[in-house]
């Protein structure tokens, strides 16, 4: 699945700054599934990075079939 020109991106990296995955805004995982799973298996932090400035994801939850990621960032359900 190719991000449709000009959708907003949102780039999920590890504790050592990463990159291991990216979304769009309704959740939709464009890429890295397998490394995110790699990361939470090692119980690794995950982050998003918007700006130069990371955003702690407290919660991932990931469906394979839809490849679609539930995240809850500061207490707050974002799908």
């Amino acid at each position: 699945m190719k991000p449709i020109k000009d959708e907003m991106i949102r780039t999920i990296v590890n504790e050592a700054g990463d990159e291991v995955g990216q979304t769009n805004l309704d959740g939709t995982l464009i890429k890295g599934h397998h490394q995110i799973d790699a990361e939470l298996k090692l119980h690794h932090k995950l982050f998003f990075r918007t700006s130069s400035a990371l955003t702690k994801i407290n919660c991932i939850t990931i469906d394979h079939t839809a490849h679609k990621i539930t995240l809850a960032v500061d207490g707050f359900s974002r799908a």
